[in-house]
């Protein structure tokens, strides 16, 4: 058997913000949530920086190298990118969010609760990301724009615990120094199950796929790493030599799979339509050699893997 060849995951700061939002109106929300949020937050973010007006388009504009606003939510590739990403126009997006509430009708007083994990770079916005949050809330959210407070927003320090940096009653912002993806933290040398939260969607020559094998899925995970690195960490300590560590994944096996299609609904703003987001759900049970990838695996917890990462799907779990 090949000994195991050490590959350095890149460190990437991250922070985690703990939304809560206080509903002021009677409100109807749709039950999948990410991608309302992510558009409300989009266009709370733009209407907080942009210096040009809603007419200009961001593609075209002089300052989109100095704007916040495509800083945090709409990046652009300005120089050469790394060889997987030649033909695309716009690096990912450092931030995605979580959102456990499937509810739909809130009263007023009501709680919707989330968390906003902004990566790399985007965490020096972290201020800018919190009074965004506060003003998608009072500008409204759902079909209706019903209109939010933001109670409060907290994040996660390295101790473990929640701190406030942003509050109803002290609207002034509190930075909190973020951790690094990734860490072990635990993860067994020889078996571990992958479980799929959200909806992963993995695509390959146009479709998505309806089944996972564990090369793909670490060359996935690596890749989502490397890119949010390359764009928003320090694109130095990337290492581009991939294949040893890959062929690794041939001493790991999947002894059980438990995967199932599930379909969400979103409303696209700009298409002005309903659209189906589908996706993997369940869970993966990996047995083998595990060392090489117990910091990958802790940092696809964080960043998530696949498509549409930032209205939350893909997110996995290791259980031990």
């Amino acid at each position: 058997m090949e000994p195991t060849t050490p590959y350095t995951i890149p460190d990437i700061p991250y922070l985690r913000l703990r939304c809560t939002l206080r509903a002021e109106q009677e409100a109807l929300l749709p039950s999948f949530k990410g991608s309302m949020l992510r558009g409300a937050l989009g266009h709370a973010l733009r209407r907080s920086v942009c210096a040009m007006g809603p007419g200009q388009r961001c593609d075209s504009c002089g300052l989109r190298k100095v704007c916040l606003y495509t800083r945090l939510f709409e990046t652009f590739i300005e120089d050469e990118p790394p060889p997987f990403l030649k033909g695309q126009t716009a690096a990912p997006r450092p931030f995605v969010f979580e959102v456990e509430e499937q509810r739909r009708h809130f009263a007023p007083g009501d709680r919707l609760r989330f968390d906003l994990l902004l990566f790399g770079s985007a965490v020096d916005l972290q201020a800018l990301a919190g009074v965004a949050v506060a003003r998608m809330a009072e500008q409204g959210l759902g079909e209706r724009k019903r209109r939010f407070t933001a109670e409060d927003i907290s994040a996660l320090d390295a101790s473990g615990g929640f701190r406030t940096l942003y509050s109803e009653e002290r609207p002034v912002w509190k930075s909190l120094a973020p951790p690094l993806v990734p860490a072990k933290n635990g993860v067994p040398d020889s078996a571990v199950v992958l479980h799929f939260k959200t909806p992963l969607r993995l695509k390959k020559d146009g479709h998505l796929l309806q089944d996972v094998a564990f090369r793909g899925l670490v060359f996935r995970m690596l890749t989502r790493v490397l890119e949010l690195s390359h764009f928003f960490g320090n694109r130095n300590a990337i290492d581009w030599e991939l294949r040893r560590f890959l062929r690794q994944t041939e001493d790991v096996r999947v002894t059980d799979q438990s995967l199932a299609w599930q379909d969400l609904k979103r409303y696209s703003a700009r298409q002005g339509t309903e659209m189906t987001m589908g996706g993997l759900v369940g869970s993966l049970r990996l047995e083998g050699d595990l060392r090489p990838f117990a910091a990958l695996l802790r940092a696809a917890e964080i960043v998530h893997i696949g498509k549409s990462t930032t209205f939350g799907l893909g997110q996995v779990e290791i259980l031990a």
